[in-house]
């Protein structure tokens, strides 16, 4: 982690960045952001940008070069966004704006003096995608189809991305899901069912089967809080801050997770919770076909991640019992959601979705 804190740039200090180093006026306003500082900029006709000051301070000389990250001067995010405004211009994703001078990012040195102490940091403005959060409203069959067809046509055009910092892994990685284990401890009690069984599982029987998968640079994060939507159909993919090289299977399992049925927001009470998420896995396969294994592993992928939603919530709730409110907001649902999965069992979810995409899916 960086030694500088987010506080570190003010919103009139972003408004500065973006009027120097891109020629933007308007005025900035903070977004909330895991660890970078985000901001939205708005011109005075109403246009509007995303700047976001990287978190981790990088180094004098590249602060003196103006660039910094990855191969030539450019970083895994700014290299990934251009990747797909290169091979795929159709898809609903933020487009970087170049500096003035025409680099796709830049490293600006902070004022010395305070907590930012003259620590450079990565720059980068994108485009700003207008529209309404997924997760902030209903959904329907044929929006959660359309969710699993846009993931498979942004996989598609990153099938042939390759970058050094793709190789990265963080909390939420799901092929290091066994590494949770020891935050079990931190856990109430009651917040503890069946998770140690389903690490256990993981490491005995999915974990053996990655080192065969097939890899490729993956977002990993396809959820309601990071897409966009007109109401029928995706109309933004925002945030690839998790973005990382792992198996489809990964990605398919992590957005059908978030459009299981009951407590969600994919169906209502008494509702079948698998069925929202058939549908975006069945839209996925229809543009991207997957094998029965890939399916298998999909429904690896699901439970694991609702498994790591309660681990992760409520282990940081317990570091952060000032913030456990928003923290655990949506835990009760997860822990719902993981006892209904557990009931169903992993092989009938593996029959499930075979069915749904119409292949045999061995347990």
């Amino acid at each position: 982690m960086s030694d500088v804190p987010a506080s570190a740039v003010s919103p009139a200090l972003a408004a500065q960045i973006a009027l120097r180093h891109y020629g933007v006026a308007g005025t900035a306003e903070r977004l909330a952001s895991e660890f970078d500082d985000t901001f939205r900029v708005a011109g005075a006709d109403g246009s509007g940008w995303l700047l976001k000051v990287g978190a981790d301070p990088v180094a004098a000389g590249a602060v003196a070069g103006g660039a910094a990250g990855g191969a030539g001067g450019v970083g895994f995010q700014t290299a990934l966004l251009l990747h797909l405004a290169a091979v795929a211009p159709e898809l609903p994703v933020q487009r970087v704006v170049s500096t003035l001078d025409g680099r796709a990012e830049i490293a600006v040195s902070l004022p010395s003096g305070g907590a930012a102490g003259g620590a450079g940091r990565l720059v980068r403005m994108t485009s700003w995608l207008d529209g309404r959060l997924l997760g902030a409203g209903p959904s329907s069959a044929g929006l959660r189809r359309d969710i699993g067809g846009t993931l498979a046509r942004l996989n598609v055009a990153l099938r042939g991305f390759a970058h050094p910092g793709a190789g990265r892994t963080h909390r939420w990685d799901l092929q290091n899901f066994g590494a949770l284990g020891p935050l079990l401890a931190e856990l109430p009690e009651g917040g503890r069912d069946g998770l140690a069984e389903c690490l256990d599982r993981f490491d005995a029987v999915v974990a053996p089967r990655l080192a065969a998968c097939a890899t490729q640079v993956i977002h990993t994060d396809f959820h309601g809080e990071n897409l966009l939507t007109d109401g029928s159909r995706v109309t933004g993919i925002l945030d690839f801050g998790d973005a990382l090289t792992g198996p489809v299977a990964m990605d398919v399992g992590v957005a059908a997770c978030y459009q299981l049925g009951g407590a969600g927001p994919g169906g209502g009470p008494g509702g079948d919770l698998l069925a929202p998420a058939l549908d975006v896995v069945a839209g996925y396969h229809a543009a991207d076909p997957l094998s029965g294994r890939d399916l298998s592993l999909v429904a690896e992928f699901l439970v694991a991640r609702v498994a790591a939603r309660i681990i992760l919530s409520q282990a940081h709730a317990a570091r952060d019992p000032a913030n456990a409110g928003y923290l655990l907001r949506r835990t009760p649902a997860a822990i719902a959601h993981f006892a209904s999965l557990r009931a169903i069992g992993i092989d009938e979810i593996g029959r499930r979705l075979g069915a749904a995409c119409e292949l045999e899916v061995a347990s």
